[in-house]
């Protein structure tokens, strides 16, 4: 190809893009690429805020300078530099939010004047959670400090709790969200730790957490009623409560590549609403009431689990699809995505960023754009079902395959083949857990049916992740090179990806054209039917 070409070639995909955009791009969209994109920089929001406003100043300058410019262009570029300040004032609320140092003095403790945090007092944010090592890992809302010294104490309070601080301590109680709590004698270093002796309850939570955690204990106890010795891996993927879940058996799902199956995402709220929406349809038979219900479980679903990234992205999508249609405004679901990231930053901004927040943005994203062109192919060869499974697996890890390789430098192309025959396993657990869980409530003894169906499930779905895991992974080491040179060649696989078909449909139009231009009748015949198919 020569030089001159190539540059046409270029200069047509750059025009090409850009009336994409234009006509197609929207501004919810644009404005979530700068938000990410602002976020994908890091730093103290410096950076973003400087860009915002040489971006502003540009839009501002460019659309004086042009006449012609269009209102959808300033739209597009307010956007985008919303999204860059947003993401500015996200990432300098996580830097006023950060962690407070282990110590506030030397190490060595027998220093003159030397102090050292002894004591938190704060509100529990969420649930406390069981970690790898089976320890308590709180996530506090601090409001009150006490600082230690040789021979006296220093009490700081503020009327309301003002920073958040992760604490570890042993094995102990689970303690529901909203509960105030006081840790002692805590001790610093890379993180505070507490034993679980030193940590009490000053009081009790307010009235809609004691319901929370009534519920949520009623609906874990129906669970364990009904599942038997499955009973963990069912509060696993129903409630987000992983306490009582094998470490061997986590790192089993890791190692297969299935880890996302673990957490608490559309899919489950998926069941959740279809359950909903099967039980309504029963009573009231009115589709826009079913839906509005389903809706509403939704969000109580989502706030007996706790309000995780992934499970927050799914319910925003859902708010922002069921919002579109009550106004009459149908959304695509990029821009219902993009809602989701944009609320979630502005609702969780401490969580918008992180790994599991990233991950399911991307799979989602993955989904979007390769699922049906993965689909379209797969289904000549295998059948409907089971080619749109495939092509669901294919696409997440087409979305995630960047984010895992810059991460953790490992791509596991074993999770299509064990995430796609898992899925389906995992959907029958749900379903039978879920319903099993609800109805054990009132009778135990459904627990006689649905505990050996789930205890079969569970083998089931361990022999395919044992097989998963069995099956080798792609290690580029912690060299920056080799991350850098793979994310290339998947993001050119990627673009391969979307570039054949529409070079296939480019193609076919040429031929089309050609034909037309040698033979007239048949363009003119070509015509006539075009017209009367516009008539009709």
């Amino acid at each position: 190809m020569s030089e001159n070409r190539r540059y046409r070639f270029g200069r047509s995909a750059v025009v090409r893009v850009q009336r994409l955009v234009l006509s197609r791009g929207e501004p919810i969209s644009l404005a979530a690429l700068g938000l990410w994109i602002g976020l994908a920089c890091g730093g103290g929001g410096v950076l973003q805020l400087s860009f915002a406003m040489a971006l502003g100043a540009f839009a501002v300058s460019w659309t004086g300078l042009r006449a012609g410019v269009g209102k959808r262009e300033r739209l597009l570029l307010c956007a985008l530099c919303t999204g860059c300040a947003l993401s500015a004032g996200v990432l300098r609320f996580q830097a006023q939010q950060g962690a407070l140092p282990c110590e506030a003095a030397p190490r060595d403790e027998g220093a003159a004047h030397g102090l050292r945090i002894d004591a938190f007092e704060g509100l529990l944010g969420i649930d406390s959670q069981t970690t790898a090592r089976k320890n308590r890992r709180l996530e506090l809302k601090v409001q009150a400090l006490e600082f230690a010294g040789l021979d006296f104490r220093v009490r700081c309070e503020w009327e309301r709790p003002v920073f958040p601080q992760f604490l570890l301590s042993g094995a102990g109680p689970r303690l529901s969200a909203g509960t105030m709590v006081r840790a002692e004698s805590v001790r610093g270093g890379d993180f505070f730790w507490a034993d679980a002796r030193d940590i009490r309850r000053l009081e009790d939570a307010g009235l809609f957490a004691r319901l929370r955690a009534l519920l949520a204990g009623h609906f874990a106890q129906g669970i364990s009623t009904a599942a038997g010795r499955a009973g963990p891996l069912a509060q696993a993927l129903l409630l987000g409560v992983r306490d009582e879940l094998d470490t061997e058996f986590k790192e089993l799902f890791q190692e297969a590549g299935c880890a996302h199956l673990l957490s608490l995402s559309g899919q489950h709220l998926s069941i959740i609403c279809a359950l909903v929406a099967l039980v309504g349809r029963r009573i009231a038979r009115r589709e826009k009431r079913v839906r509005r219900v389903s809706f509403g479980f939704a969000w109580l679903f989502v706030w007996l689990a706790g309000p995780g990234p992934s499970l927050l992205r799914s319910v925003f999508m859902l708010s922002a699809a069921e919002a579109g249609r009550v106004l009459d405004r149908p959304q695509s679901s990029f821009a219902i995505l993009s809602h989701a990231s944009v609320l979630l930053a502005l609702c969780a901004p401490s969580s918008v960023n992180s790994l599991s927040s990233v991950y399911s943005f991307s799979a989602m994203a993955g989904l979007m754009l390769f699922s049906s062109r993965f689909s379209g192919f797969l289904k000549q060869y295998l059948p409907g079902s089971v080619a749109q499974a495939f092509s669901a697996s294919l696409a997440a890890i087409c979305g995630t395959a960047m984010v895992s390789v810059l991460t953790f430098g490992t791509l596991i192309p074993a999770s299509i083949l064990s995430g796609t025959a898992a899925a389906p396993v995992m959907l029958a657990f749900m379903w039978i857990a879920l319903t099993g869980g609800l109805l054990a409530v009132f009778v135990p003894m459904i627990g006689y049916i649905t505990a050996p169906a789930l205890e079969l499930l569970q083998t089931v779905l361990t022999s395919i992740l044992a097989f998963g895991a069995s099956l080798p992974a792609i290690d580029l080491g912690a060299s920056a090179v080799w991350r850098v040179a793979g994310c290339a060649l998947i993001a050119l696989i990627a673009a391969l990806i979307y570039a054949v078909p529409w070079l296939q449909w480019r193609n076919s139009r040429r031929r089309v054209e050609i034909l037309g231009a040698c033979n007239p009748r048949l363009r003119a015949r070509s015509r006539y039917l075009l017209f009367e198919l516009q008539k009709e």
